[in-house]
């Protein structure tokens, strides 16, 4: 199944590159254009092949090849067409789009977010063609004010682990101790 649309996990993987790189020039509005889906990052492929297009010709430009450069990946919206016309339970759709299963699920979510889904016979499906233009609909690009907010939500440090109960006794009997003149 393929769904046009990568997380930023997936882009780190692709171009062997760390998450905090791309977090980096999304604070600086450097790297291809970005999408926000509620509070999850998206990169749509067609931006991502784009970027990597004019970075490859820039480069052929400075080494002098004078050509115009034409990635192999096969095309990407025949693969899809091939695959979007079944329909998906919850659990592949999640899989595929790389979304939580819980906005799948959960019927209040659903609605909430207007997520187009079918019931067949008590059973929920989902299509991925729809799921596709459902997500392009609520995507809003992203911009560097964004991704501050984005850096800002994200601890800085993980808290630290919590006391076991001996730990907290120790403390007690020493501070007991210790105040005593």
């Amino acid at each position: 199944m393929h769904y046009p649309v990568m997380t930023e996990k997936h882009l780190a993987e692709r171009w062997q590159v760390s998450r905090k790189t791309l977090q980096r020039w999304r604070l600086d509005s450097e790297g291809p254009v970005w999408y926000k889906l509620f509070r999850h990052v998206r990169y749509h492929e067609a931006d991502v092949l784009e970027f990597e297009r004019r970075g490859a010709q820039h480069l052929m430009t400075l080494l002098g090849i004078n050509r115009e450069f034409k990635p192999a990946d096969e095309d990407v919206e025949e693969a899809f067409d091939a695959q979007g016309s079944r329909y998906l339970t919850a659990k592949d759709i999640a899989k595929a789009a790389s979304l939580p299963i819980h906005i799948f699920q959960d019927r209040a979510e659903r609605e909430r977010k207007q997520i187009p889904h079918l019931v067949l016979v008590g059973n929920l499906r989902f299509s991925l063609q729809a799921i596709l233009a459902w997500e392009m609909a609520n995507s809003v690009p992203g911009n560097a004010a964004a991704a501050v907010v984005e850096e800002a939500d994200a601890p800085a440090e993980p808290p630290a682990p919590a006391k076991r109960w001996y730990e907290l006794l120790r403390e007690q009997d020493r501070e007991r101790f210790d105040s005593a003149p």
